[in-house]
């Protein structure tokens, strides 16, 4: 059984599918007789460690070819022990073995030593990835009951050069990829003999380098054929007409831009290579172009972020809904979440009240000049911070929260229920802390090409231009 984690609480879900079919959750619980139980994704790509306990094999990286490996290598020992099969798909590329390494903690709770505890297991396990997109263009699966009912979805970039120093989706990715223009087209036309709606899906769509050729297209044949065409978001700066003109005619209204902080300091801190006048721009060609409105992203409690950067973001969207009249403007903003295998890794996140009052503060100045606020929960934006630099103790709580039902109350209670019989770090610990470089982080097993050295150095860089720090990249 396999299982793709896109988003931390998915493992809700999984746990549900598993115990509908009376597979116990722990790898160290299931017998012979129980399948051999998988996962992958960004997620576990990032930091498997919180999930670790309960899959026997994670696949590290991108999936499309080492499926395949992992097929033809279990059909050669299917019938030995599941011990002995798991050390042969060890041997794999890409495939990690949690069960095969031990974790040891010191007395402040921080990770001691990662050690192997299997005859030839792998002391770092390395991110597959693909070079030819034009082999995995489009998902096969076409249904009603998913997140995007009904539609052929087509992945027409993976990665995003642009590499913001909190993004684990640009990161993980590296580097950046296209298929040609003539599969896109191809794959448009075998999806419209399945569906009326398409989905053009990738971190940065608008990088494709023959995105417009790709308009062009379309917009011819939306004069032979009815079909909607939706994108997840767009890069403000790379907006043209010609690619709103596309949308609107394919039934799209309205898009998503982000832009994560108002400040241009902040955002030259964070790596958004993005200046005021690229946001106005690209907000007036939506506009001009048929858009009836945009949604903006942005973020709370990045680092070195103040109160001043907070009321630029305020005086920006006033702005921007002054210049634009009868322009639906929307601010939705999501607080810091540290990630995994990015140069933010060791970040602190700010406490709940700090969070609270800044974004208090936007809903009462953008409430006064009509501007829609929508702000995710901070609740559960500290629990995936939680999880998402977590470590191995906390598949106890995960456990415990999903017999509890999964409510924001059930991680409480959890927590409590599980720090009376097991050793754990109180919450704060995992999701605020600021980790030093020296500590060993629970995914250091991982590797994704890229070292903890060069995302600490890109870290450092951050500063430069605040706190003069003389750093030049390699």
């Amino acid at each position: 059984m396999g299982f793709s984690v896109s988003f931390e609480f998915d493992f809700q879900g999984i746990f549900s599918i598993l115990k509908k079919y009376n597979v116990p959750l722990r790898a160290k619980d299931r017998n012979e007789n129980h399948p051999l139980i998988f996962g992958g994704g960004p997620v576990l790509t990032g930091n498997p460690e919180p999930f670790a306990d309960f899959f026997d094999i994670i696949i590290i990286g991108e999936g499309e070819e080492v499926l395949n490996e992992i097929m033809n290598a279990y059909k050669e020992v299917r019938d030995l022990s599941k011990k002995e099969q798991l050390i042969h798909l060890s041997k794999i590329e890409g495939v990690y073995i949690p069960s095969f390494y031990d974790i040891e903690y010191n007395s402040d709770d921080t990770i001691k030593s990662i050690k192997q505890n299997t005859k030839d297991a792998p002391k770092k396990i390395n991110k597959r990835h693909i070079k030819n997109l034009n082999k995995s263009l489009y998902t096969p699966i076409l249904t009603e009951k998913s997140v995007f009912p009904g539609m052929f979805l087509i992945e027409i970039a993976r990665g995003c050069p642009k590499k913001c120093r909190f993004c684990m989706a640009s990161y993980l990715t590296l580097p950046a990829r296209y298929p040609v223009d003539e599969s896109v087209i191809k794959i448009i036309n075998k999806g419209l003999e399945y569906s009326s709606k398409i989905g053009l899906l990738g971190a940065l769509i608008t990088e494709h380098p023959d995105f417009e050729k790709i308009c062009d297209y379309i917009l011819e044949l939306k004069k032979e054929k009815e079909f909607k065409i939706s994108v997840s978001s767009l890069r403000i700066d790379t907006i043209t007409p010609l690619i709103v003109k596309t949308l609107v005619e394919c039934g799209q209204k309205q898009a998503t831009i982000a832009v994560e902080a108002g400040s241009e300091r902040l955002r030259k801190v964070i790596g958004k290579k993005l200046t005021e006048e690229d946001i106005f721009r690209g907000v007036k060609i939506a506009r001009e172009n048929g858009l009836t409105g945009l949604k903006v992203y942005g973020m709370i409690g990045l680092p070195s972020e103040t109160q001043e950067d907070i009321e630029e973001l305020a005086n920006l969207m006033k702005k921007l809904k002054k210049e634009n009249k009868g322009f639906n403007l929307t601010l939705s903003v999501s607080s810091f979440v540290p990630k995994a295998q990015t140069p933010f890794q060791q970040e602190e996140r700010p406490d709940e009240k700090i969070i609270n009052t800044r974004s208090n503060y936007l809903r009462k100045e953008l409430n006064k000049n009509k501007v829609l606020f929508k702000p995710t929960s901070v609740k559960w934006d500290y629990i995936q911070a939680i999880i998402s630099r977590g470590d191995r103790r906390l598949s106890y709580v995960l456990e415990k929260v999903h017999e509890l039902g999964g409510t924001i109350g059930s991680w409480t209670k959890a927590y409590k229920e599980i720090s009376e019989e097991h050793t754990l770090p109180n919450f704060d610990w995992y999701a605020n802390r600021k980790r030093d470089f020296s500590e060993l982080l629970p995914w250091e097993l991982i590797d994704t090409g890229v070292s903890k050295e060069t995302l600490h150095k890109e870290a450092l860089r951050a500063y430069s231009p605040i706190l003069d720090v003389n750093y030049h990249p390699d």
